[in-house]
């Protein structure tokens, strides 16, 4: 056995020790969660730019048509 299959890693909520697979679960579920809340807020700043008028689009230096094509896109992108 390899020095690396032995670390564990403390859990921060109730101190328990948590092996390597247990450890690498949890870190891809919290990047699972955080992806999706950037994913979110992507989406609500483009719902926010639809609602905006052309002059206040023009304040910010964006195109109409350019805001346009940002709304369509996919939240995931």
């Amino acid at each position: 056995m390899g020095t690396i299959d032995t670390i564990e890693v403390e859990c921060p909520a109730d101190g328990r020790e948590l092996g390597a697979g247990q450890g690498r679960l949890l870190r891809k579920i919290s990047a699972a969660f955080m992806w999706f809340g950037k994913a979110m807020l992507k989406r609500r700043t483009r719902m926010h730019l639809s609602e905006l008028s052309n002059d206040l689009l023009d304040d910010i230096g964006v195109d109409p048509s350019a805001a346009r094509r940002e709304v369509k896109r996919f939240f995931w992108d």
